[in-house]
């Protein structure tokens, strides 16, 4: 599936090497999930939920567009569908006459409009007098926008990852003339902004240094840094094996390992290096990988059963 060679894609090596001063960092990128975690979810079931035709309509096109602008997910819209959906005790029952959802790293989503309307009001400004000092009030008229959203989004065996949690934004503008709609439908976006992104996974980057104090491995080093860390890698593993008591060829050797998302023998040579050396960002380089490896398998791990 595109999404699985997508995230393996974002999760493996982008690598590149900045010397800074006398140390030469790796800057490593990878994925991290939402905050709110969705297992390996992937594809997204949207049902039926509550409010007008319309604005269940433009939630769901909300939901369609913003998913494909960010490549993680993929939707599929049977808002039109006999699946009906409610919340009991923090799980879902699912009524449906047909098998709703295709695969198993599908998640339903049920999207509630609560609230959708847009208001003419009065804004006040707070305004000090840059001459005088002064300070006083200016009154604007604007239009002002709301959406409410109770979404709850769930896994195909009935556990929910969100239970009807309320989403809610504001948008407000000083364009009398703007379509009350358009105002409307902006407030909505802002909403469904903000469910897809505590859900979806985003990229991290972060910056790990090198031990360069091994003169030995400067030709290992150089070879990273030319863009070629699977060669370097390949090189470190030699000198390391060669060199079992050196903390530097370990350590070394650990981030090529790390770069290239092979996080379990990474761990295994920083930890060689740590019992041999002591050097603080030695330490630091390991839980950053940890916590790389921790944030892959909940990536790619199935549901829980």
């Amino acid at each position: 599936m595109r999404f699985h060679r997508l995230l393996s894609t974002l999760t493996l090596l982008t690598t590149c090497l900045v010397g800074s001063g006398c140390a030469t960092t790796i800057k490593i990128r990878s994925n991290r999930p939402g905050r709110i975690g969705v297992d390996a979810t992937n594809h997204i079931v949207m049902v039926k939920g509550l409010g007008r035709r319309s604005a269940r309509e433009e939630v769901a096109q909300q939901v369609i567009d913003q998913c494909r602008r960010s490549g993680y997910f993929s939707v599929q819209d049977r808002t039109d569908d006999p699946i009906f959906v409610q919340v009991a005790g923090g799980r879902v029952q699912i009524d449906s006459g047909e098998e709703a959802f295709p695969e198993p790293l599908s998640a339903g989503l049920k999207i509630d409009v609560l609230e959708l309307d847009c208001e003419r009001e009065v804004q006040t400004v707070r305004v000090r007098d840059h001459h005088t000092g002064v300070i006083f009030y200016e009154h604007y008229p604007v239009q002002r926008g709301s959406a409410l959203l109770a979404v709850t989004l769930f896994a195909p065996d009935g556990r929910t990852y969100i239970a009807e949690r309320e989403y809610e934004y504001a948008f407000t503008t000083s364009d009398l003339f703007a379509h009350r709609e358009d105002v409307t439908y902006e407030a909505l976006a802002r909403a469904v902004e903000a469910l897809l992104g505590d859900i979806t996974p985003r990229q991290v980057v972060a910056r790990v240094r090198l031990d360069d104090d091994d003169e030995a491995q400067a030709d290992i080093i150089e070879t990273a840094k030319a863009g070629n860390i699977g060669l370097a890698a390949q090189d470190a593993e030699v000198y390391a094996e060669a060199n079992p008591s050196n903390p530097a060829a370990a350590y070394n050797l650990a981030v090529f390992l790390d770069a290239m998302g092979r996080y379990e023998e990474a761990l295994a040579w920083y930890d060689k290096a740590m019992r041999n050396g002591s050097k603080s960002y030695y330490t630091r380089a390991r839980a950053q990988c940890a916590r790389r490896h921790a944030d892959t398998r909940a990536l790619q791990a199935g549901p829980i059963r």
